[in-house]
């Protein structure tokens, strides 16, 4: 399959789950971040579980996604956002298990 329409369809399934994606399951176990920024829903209640923090970061992983198809970008510099992306993600469970679709789609397509 086109790599680059892997690519973009990464980033539309990032869009969906980070900005319109609204569930009554939390998976969070731990207090997030105080603030503004970090504030998402917690408990059964409906609604998007991902902070304004989560909607903000997903605009600056989206365009590596698309560029690196232009530009190339090193295996080493797309492994070490992967971690960084983890390590982030642990703020927010929900994001971290909406992220593991994209992780090993990564690994694999840079295992190639």
């Amino acid at each position: 399959m086109n790599k680059l329409f892997i690519s973009i369809l990464e980033s539309l399934y990032l869009i969906y789950m980070f900005l319109f994606f609204k569930t009554s399951v939390d998976f969070n176990i731990m207090k997030s971040p105080d603030g503004w920024l970090f504030k998402h829903l917690i408990g059964d209640e409906y609604g998007l579980r991902i902070c304004m923090f989560g909607r903000i970061v997903i605009f600056f992983i989206i365009p590596i996604l698309i560029i690196r198809h232009i530009y190339p970008i090193t295996k080493k510099i797309i492994f070490i956002l992967i971690i960084l992306s983890f390590i982030i993600s642990l703020c927010n469970l929900n994001a971290l298990i909406y992220l593991i679709p994209i992780w090993l789609i990564e690994l694999l397509y840079q295992n190639k």
